[in-house]
């Protein structure tokens, strides 16, 4: 009975504690941590609720016989991981999995892919899918046709989350000649930006914020061409002619024909700083589809690209042959007369002496006869001329 009432009065006074510490505002000496539980408890609240928000929209059921989602899938250009199955069927492990590693990056349905289009054929008609892969997954992005992913990046959710990444993200291709020009931009029903270099690679700064423009802009096809080695046929949009690391655009877009005249091709020139707030300003400008036309100028020939002549080597000058001056040359000695008459007698004594020796008084007859067939030996070896051409 004593142990009974110990405990119940041991919950009386703790009772009359708590009245006491409300009573007197004991409380305001610890409103600090109070303050601080209650922000707890909202934050963990506010991202419980998130969480279940973000949960709902993870996947997105896709119908066909809503235009709306016909339009944001096929036709919006933004990134998509589609799989192939009924609404109510159970998900794959993997596509599952691998659906969570890409939120926020990607958008993620499923899509009963036996239903018809507007065209009246079917998802994997249309777009000649495999059904007889399973599970049946393929990506659409950037304005293209989809792309299926096959059996090799099925088989684990981090292999298909980087696949489907990387097949979805927005490229700036090359182009090298008009054909690839023409297929990769002006081919195309969008518009599309030519990033005209002339100077050096684009640096990783460069790279990072045309990524996220052409991200901004999936619709619009992105190339560029290296401006030191090829010329574009319609440099004349610039004005002026661009110097080296002075990074310059060209959007072409298609405008409706008269009647039933087909689209034709125009084009705008930026010249400005090679940023990346005034080149997406330009493109949000200009490269929507309720643009002015009066800001473009119609292209009346076809784009081309050729390649720049290469820089014909400047001739070396030969070091010019310079003539002893004057200054140079040994000076002359003057001599007297007397020098002058003794130096010329001693010559001619000279002469004489050269004439003795070179003409003598008689000749050996012999000595005719062997001298004259020596020379003659020497003139048949003289003829045997080794031609080099032979050799």
């Amino acid at each position: 009975m004593a142990k009974g009432a110990s405990r119940g009065g041991g919950g009386a006074n703790n009772a009359k504690e708590m009245k006491m510490f409300l009573k007197n505002r004991m409380w305001k000496e610890h409103w600090q941590v109070l303050v601080g539980s209650v922000v707890v408890i909202i934050a963990l609240f506010a991202w419980i609720f998130l969480q279940a928000a973000n949960s709902k929209q993870v996947l997105h059921h896709i119908q066909l016989t809503n235009s709306n989602d016909v339009d944001r899938v096929f036709r919006s250009g933004e990134p998509w991981l589609v799989l192939c199955s009924n609404a109510d069927a159970v998900l794959p492990e993997v596509f599952d999995k691998a659906s969570k590693r890409v939120v926020g990056k990607i958008n993620v349905g499923v899509l009963d892919c036996h239903d018809k289009l507007p065209s009246g054929k079917s998802v994997y008609n249309k777009f000649l899918l495999r059904e007889d892969i399973s599970p049946t997954v393929f990506t659409i992005a950037n304005g293209e046709k989809p792309k299926q992913l096959f059996l090799n990046y099925l088989q684990k959710p981090k292999i298909l989350a980087t696949q489907a990444l990387e097949q979805v993200k927005k490229t700036l291709h090359e182009v090298q000649n008009t054909k690839q020009l023409d297929d990769k931009c002006l081919g195309k029903k969008s518009s599309c930006v030519l990033v005209y270099r002339t100077g050096k690679k684009f640096n990783d700064y460069e790279k990072q914020w045309l990524q996220s423009i052409m991200e901004n802009h999936r619709q619009t096809a992105f190339v560029w061409m290296d401006a030191s080695i090829l010329s574009l046929s319609v440099e004349s949009l610039f004005k002026k002619a661009a110097t080296q690391g002075q990074n310059r655009l060209v959007l072409f877009k298609k405008v409706k024909g008269n009647g039933n005249a087909a689209p034709s091709t125009v084009a705008k020139a930026y010249t400005s700083y090679f940023e990346q707030l005034p080149v997406e300003s330009f493109i949000d400008e200009f490269g929507g589809v309720s643009t002015d036309e009066s800001a473009f100028r119609p292209l009346t020939k076809s784009v081309t690209i050729t390649r720049r002549p290469k820089p014909t080597p400047k001739p070396t000058a030969k070091p010019a042959q310079t003539k002893p001056s004057p200054a140079n040359a040994q000076p002359t000695e003057t001599r007297t007369p007397q020098e002058i008459a003794e130096i010329e007698r001693q010559r001619r004594e000279r002469m004489e002496e050269e004439s003795k020796s070179h003409y003598p008084e008689y000749v050996d007859e012999d000595e005719i006869d062997t001298t004259t067939a020596t020379e003659a030996g020497e003139d048949e070896d003289d003829s045997e001329v080794l031609d080099l051409d032979e050799l």
